[in-house]
């Protein structure tokens, strides 16, 4: 399936998709050449994701739009619009998916997807209804551009058959914080219960046979002794493409994907395909934007989505520290001291921090560091003044596992993996990276910790 279908229950849970849907376009970059720092990868702030959006809603003809009903599929005016949205996603490569919606009554429904024909894409009236609760950036665009950031995590292990040889994956989404150890370790774990034998000679139409029924069920039992798992499914190869074997929502939800549901993989995948050899997790960000289209007289008649992938990985995350430690003014932070907070040279680094930020969706925390005697010490954090955010001097004890925190007083690095953290009253998913701060002379006087990912 395509990073739409995460879009759709990640933002503002619309629409209960199968986990299959969920999951088919997961993130993952090519591996960079060992020692090297690539630059960090290019996404839409969200005010360029809104303008994004808005660009392309005033390209298209709402009176065309509105008419269009399920069967047009076939006809001009959809063709058109379809093309239209096919070019203007060819002119930004960031953007990695883009449809048009409308409200009817109390649901939403898709009318112009920019892949349909290709694959799983929505047709025209593919809709949901939209709960009396939801409140999100996405039914604001119907009425004015606005945008959103959604980040989820999600875990793969190999399934192999009696002569163990893989012949497709388990894939997880779990509900609740999980670090990506454990993660794996319970991907693995149930996927070394499914019988792969039984799995490979699944085809179209077996949906009702013992084996499905008997590898579903097991799905759905794995799924309620792990409350954490919100979505569990399998996966197989066919070919140049991965298709869905066995849904553990198939026959309880409508919108469960069925055998031989196909999804091409792409150049971001690489973790997903790894998931057929050896037990893999990461985390995965959307940028999305909505604008309303209009018709020739004004009236909003729907809107238009477009999503930008945002790949959290370790590399971007050390590119994304070099860059903003460059931006920091090392001497200024080398001399703050406690009770420094409300200076010139303190508010300057912070909001030098929080614009940062600002402009780079998927950042949670970002933050200075310094070492001291025996320990290391916070300077500035950009959430100071906000909540339970560090002071000036307020300590911090590397413990034996901060080995890539402290490898980052001397050069970029970032962890080995996602982990769960508290700070206050969050509880959070991250990805941190790290970078020297230095002074005017080139010393190293601290670091940078960029922290990516989600807040529960």
């Amino acid at each position: 399936m395509t990073v739409k279908n995460i879009l759709i229950v990640a933002i503002v849970a619309l629409i209960v998709v199968a986990a299959g849907i969920l999951i088919a376009f997961a993130p993952g970059e090519t591996e960079p050449t060992p020692g090297t720092i690539v630059p960090a990868q290019k996404v839409p702030t969200l005010d360029e994701a809104k303008a994004l959006a808005a660009e392309i809603a005033g390209q298209i003809d709402g009176d065309a739009l509105a008419v269009l009903k399920p069967g047009d599929e076939n006809t001009s005016a959809f063709t058109a619009i379809r093309d239209q949205l096919s070019a203007f996603r060819a002119s930004h490569p960031e953007i990695v998916y883009i449809h048009t919606m409308r409200k009817d009554g109390n649901t939403i429904e898709y009318i112009v997807d920019v892949d349909y024909g290709n694959g799983d894409a929505y047709a025209i009236g593919d809709g949901y209804t939209i709960p009396e609760e939801t409140k999100s950036e996405l039914l604001t665009g119907f009425t004015e551009p606005s945008a959103e950031v959604y980040a989820a995590i999600y875990g793969y292990a190999p399934i192999k058959n009696a002569s163990g040889a893989s012949v497709g994956m388990i894939c997880l989404e779990p509900r609740s914080p999980i670090a990506q150890d454990d993660l794996e370790a319970l991907a693995a774990e149930i996927a070394g219960k499914i019988d792969g034998d039984a799995m490979a000679a699944l085809k179209p139409g077996d949906e009702t046979t013992p084996a499905f029924t008997a590898i579903r069920d097991q799905l759905v039992a794995c799924r309620t002794a792990n409350p954490e798992i919100a979505y569990i499914y399998t996966m197989r190869k066919a070919g140049n493409a991965t298709e869905y074997v066995v849904d553990a929502d198939y026959g309880s939800d409508n919108s469960a994907v069925a055998i031989g549901d196909g999804y091409v993989p792409t150049t971001l995948d690489t973790v997903l395909l790894a998931g057929f050899e050896e037990p893999t997790a990461e985390i995965y960000s959307l940028i999305c934007g909505y604008a309303p289209i209009t018709n020739a007289s004004g009236a909003s008649v729907g809107m238009a989505a477009i999503e930008a992938g945002n790949p959290i990985t370790q590399e971007r995350l050390k590119a994304l520290a070099a860059e903003v430690a460059g931006q920091i003014d090392g001497t200024a932070m080398a001399g703050l001291k406690p009770g420094d907070e409300n200076t010139p040279a303190f508010t300057a680094i912070r909001d030098r921090l929080d614009a940062f930020r600002d402009a780079n969706p998927g950042v949670v925390y970002v933050y200075t560091m310094r070492k001291t005697e025996n320990a290391t010490d916070y300077a500035v954090d950009a959430d100071y003044g906000d909540g339970y955010a560090p002071a000036i001097g307020d300590v911090y004890v590397p413990t034996d596992d901060d080995v890539a925190f402290l490898a980052g007083f001397e050069e970029p690095s970032a962890e080995p993996g996602f982990y769960t953290d508290e700070w206050g009253n969050e509880t959070a998913t991250l990805l941190s990276g790290y970078a020297p701060v230095r002074d005017a002379t080139g010393t190293v006087v601290g670091l940078v910790g960029v922290d990516m990912g989600f807040v529960h």
